[in-house]
């Protein structure tokens, strides 16, 4: 959000910390460069990092950034890819203080706030046994998932998590904190669904829950063969629409559970959930376990809300080239191309992944660090 057509008006810091209840950080503040770190590195300084601690507050900065012609960047949990979490130069609203989640478990939906993470509202949730899918990592703020789609471990069985949006509190542009739902500037709600973005500031959504409780899920690491990846792929696709599967073909990662012999070579580290009857699960499992010899299986009957694992916060990549493709199949040639561009390239970490949404519907996104080899696919 700028005004590029004028020259923006300085920020006065004090009449900003008068007017708001939040933490205001400036360049000169103690905590003001671990504040300003987001999940994919990029290295950006804003002028003033506002960690908001109510609509209010929301109002008030979206309100300075209009006046003064700066532009505002929006941080729920810091995964942007494209870096919208932070600006340079500019004002960001850190939204990481909204925690509150109210559950409402007889009417299997729940209010939630913006500062919320996927592992934070799945363990709420998930204490009623009811869910929301929010894709495959813990520290995923539920404001930028949700609005940008949001494809996790439910997907093929409920849906994307803004499927299960049924309402949402946004702070627009002229500062106003306006519901929005179908029936109340329903084209707002239709918008904020998938009409591309920066229509206001989101600061409480409403869900639906689903009821997920017991599940079989977890990690299972594969060798990276063509005829794996081609055989994994295909019997997703196949699988019950209780089954979602994420499936990363990349270079093992030198991490404690990775075996040291594995380090660096080509592997498939599959994340997968079946959210239905326990026993059903094991068997549609079993065929993906016999595909080669596991190098980790660690996929068992849990509770859903364990499904992200250990509360921690993963090493932050930083990303240099990512592509993001829709794609019919993986084919045996498709594989063989993968695994080729894998082994050849000299990134610190170059990955494909799989997410299956739908059936015949898979998105591919290639990851790289330092080096673009592994994004070409002419």
């Amino acid at each position: 959000m700028q005004h590029r057509d004028t020259q923006p008006s300085p920020i006065s810091i004090p009449q900003l910390r008068a007017d708001t209840t939040g933490q205001v950080l400036t360049p000169d503040d103690p905590g003001f460069d671990e504040a300003r770190e987001v999940f994919y590195g990029i290295d950006h300084r804003p002028a003033v990092i506002v960690r908001v601690s109510n609509e209010a507050d929301v109002a008030r900065v979206v309100s300075l950034a209009r006046e003064t012609g700066i532009e505002l960047a929006i941080r729920s949990g810091g995964h942007s890819l494209v870096g919208h979490s932070v600006s340079e130069g500019g004002i960001v609203i850190d939204l990481g203080d909204l925690k509150d989640i109210e559950i409402d478990s007889d009417g299997r939906t729940a209010w939630a706030q913006t500062g919320v993470s996927a592992g934070e509202f799945t363990k709420t949730a998930g204490a009623h046994g009811l869910a929301v899918g929010f894709g495959d990592a813990a520290t995923v703020g539920i404001g930028g998932i949700t609005l940008g789609g949001g494809v996790g471990f439910l997907a093929r069985k409920h849906g994307l998590t803004i499927d299960a949006l049924l309402a949402a509190e946004i702070v627009t542009a002229d500062g106003l904190v306006v519901h929005t739902d179908p029936q109340s500037h329903p084209d707002l709600f239709w918008a904020i669904r998938g009409g591309g973005g920066n229509f206001g500031v989101a600061t409480r959504f409403q869900f639906r829950l689903y009821e997920v409780d017991d599940i079989v899920g977890g990690m299972l690491m594969l060798p990276a063969t063509p005829d794996v990846i081609h055989s994994f792929v295909e019997l997703a696709e196949n699988a019950p629409e209780e089954l979602s599967t994420i499936a990363n073909v990349m270079k093992a990662p030198p991490m404690p559970f990775v075996p040291e012999e594995y380090h660096g070579r080509v592997v498939l580290f599959g994340l997968v959930a079946y959210a239905g009857h326990v026993a059903e699960g094991q068997r549609v499992l079993a065929p993906f376990r016999e595909l080669a010899t596991p190098i980790i299986d660690m996929v068992q009957p849990m509770k859903y809300r364990d499904i992200y694992g250990p509360d921690e916060e993963a090493p932050h990549p930083t990303a240099v080239a990512v592509r993001t493709m829709f794609i019919d199949k993986v084919d045996q040639g498709a594989a063989e191309a993968i695994v080729e561009r894998l082994e050849a390239s000299n990134a610190t970490m170059a990955a494909v992944q799989f997410a299956l949404a739908w059936l015949d519907y898979w998105i591919v996104a290639s990851f790289a660090e330092r080096d673009t080899s592994a994004l070409d696919w002419s």
